[in-house]
């Protein structure tokens, strides 16, 4: 089997205090350390009701004082809030206060509504950049790649010694140009299969990543429980339905209801293409989920799988991640 590692948003229930949310964050990246996950990405979302994980780096910091091999990072820095260089400082600093255990991914998105994000970009209005020239930017922080004559050449940060190796960096997509992008940058990418679950349009990206960058990373992020231990069968409920909003230059916006939705929308002007979908996620026993992956990595170009488990049942997940284990 591949190596496996886990994409965690935190979730938290109507009856839960924030602080059993986040304790139960801890024992999943725990016991993916002892198990032999290879990595563990938190994500970044803000004013959501189902999910508490505002804070990547903070929660990075935490977990990897928790855990002692698994590699800890971002899945990932919401970048268009941020200037790039804040964000390779923190990261910087992280990896060298963890034994070089931290992984930064950043995504497109906007991690949350309209109303939340403009108030997180506002001091940015003046001198906004796009995307692309952040993460442009962040690349060549990142490996300290500027002329003498950029106002970022010579800039420090805790990496001070040419012997230690940049921060890795993959770049959280579901397009054919994200991981374009990402392979002409040279970094990683992170597919998020549980948004886009076209398997001609997985393949396509694979092909176009590896033909420009055979050495590098392609992970997949897949929607998978195991919700049966032999003949056993878990309780299991999870609504299937969600919403894609794509707006006129590509970006997805994934909610889980008609009534968010409907909130989203009231919070911008901006118009979209509103889709209803099915997310199919891949369940059933430990070698019926493996079996449907091995389906999925047919061409087997894939380098790595990422669990997503959108399912907040921390007794399910925790099993899945059991069984799904590397060391297994």
């Amino acid at each position: 089997m591949l190596p496996v590692s886990i994409l965690d948003q935190t979730p938290i229930t109507k009856n839960q205090t924030s602080q059993e949310a986040l304790k139960q964050t801890i024992e999943l990246a725990q016991l993916a350390d002892q198990l032999g996950y290879t990595r563990y990405l938190v994500a970044e979302h803000h004013n959501l009701k189902d999910v508490i994980g505002t804070s990547p780096e903070i929660l990075t910091m935490h977990l990897l004082n928790q855990t002692k091999d698994l590699r800890i990072g971002s899945g990932g820095v919401m970048l268009q809030h941020y200037h790039p260089l804040k964000i390779i400082e923190q990261f910087h600093l992280m990896d060298e206060l963890s034994n070089h255990r931290v992984d930064l991914a950043v995504g497109k998105a906007p991690g949350g509504y309209p109303k939340v994000t403009e108030i997180l970009k506002e001091e940015l209005k003046e001198h906004y950049f796009s995307f692309d020239e952040k993460f442009e930017i962040l690349n060549r922080l990142n490996t300290q790649n500027f002329d003498n004559t950029s106002k970022y050449a010579g800039l420090k940060t805790a990496k001070r010694q040419s012997e230690t190796s940049s921060v890795p960096v993959y770049l959280l997509g579901t397009s054919l140009n994200s991981v374009i992008q990402a392979a002409e940058a040279k970094v990683g990418v992170i597919y998020a299969f549980f948004i886009n679950a076209e398997q001609e349009a997985l393949e396509e990206a694979l092909e176009a990543y590896k033909s420009r960058f055979p050495e590098g990373r392609f992970i997949v992020s897949i929607p998978a429980m195991v919700t049966a231990v032999g003949d056993n069968q878990l309780p299991f409920r999870f609504s299937q339905r969600h919403f894609e909003l794509i707006s006129k230059d590509g970006r997805r916006t994934v909610l889980n209801t008609k009534a968010q939705v409907d909130d989203y929308l009231s919070q911008t002007d901006e118009t979209f293409e509103v889709t209803e979908k099915r997310m199919h996620i891949i369940s059933g026993n430990k070698e019926e989920v493996q079996s449907k992956l091995d389906e999925i990595n047919r061409k087997h170009m894939i380098d790595e799988w990422m669990l997503h488990m959108p399912i907040p049942n921390h007794k399910l997940r925790m099993n899945t991640v059991r069984q799904l284990a590397p060391t297994n």
